[in-house]
């Protein structure tokens, strides 16, 4: 009997401690300041900042739908771009001039949810060829939406939208739209 209950305490003991959650290997947030880190895991390597010179800061206030009563969240992070006017193997359109758009997305926004702790994250490519007339300087929009990952109540896509150049890109507007429901 004496064993029994050795082997019953031992097994509690056993597991109490693996049932504790690991700080290991839980994401590290700290709410008093958030992370406002807006550089790129690779922007060290010269082959990735010459394929994405450019740079915009994304960094404001925007609306959330999914939190009707919360209705805000904060976005911190970077949009890096590169623009190839008339790149090779896309098709010509004279008086017409392509443009390829590479954008790289790299941000955290802090939603409405409070007991969540961690961020909500943007990461995210896009290549795109648009068309505009080197005639008259014409402005293209370009609308692209990315998908919000670590939500909690809704799926969320972050819609950018960008006026392309001949050779400058620039943030028109953001803003949070409902995905779907999860």
């Amino acid at each position: 009997m004496k064993t029994l209950v050795v082997s019953l305490v031992a097994f509690l003991f056993a597991l109490i401690i693996g049932c504790q959650e690991s700080s290991i290997t839980d994401p590290v947030s700290n709410d008093t300041e958030f992370n406002r880190n807006t550089t790129v895991p690779n922007s060290a390597d010269k082959d990735f900042t010459s394929y994405y010179p450019g740079v915009i800061n994304l960094e404001g206030k925007l609306f959330d739908p999914s939190h009707p009563f919360d209705k805000s969240a904060m976005i911190y992070g970077v949009v890096r771009y590169g623009l190839d006017s008339n790149p090779s193997g896309v098709e010509q359109r004279p008086p017409f001039a392509a443009i390829k758009v590479r954008l790289f997305i790299n941000a955290e926004l802090k939603g409405g949810c409070t007991g969540q702790g961690h961020p909500w994250t943007v990461n995210s490519r896009s290549e795109d060829i648009v068309y505009i007339t080197g005639i008259n300087q014409s402005i293209y929009n370009l609308e692209k939406s990315f998908r919000v990952r670590n939500t909690c109540c809704a799926h969320l896509n972050l819609i950018l939208k960008f006026k392309v150049e001949e050779k400058t890109l620039k943030l028109v507007s953001m803003s949070l739209k409902l995905g779907g429901y999860k």
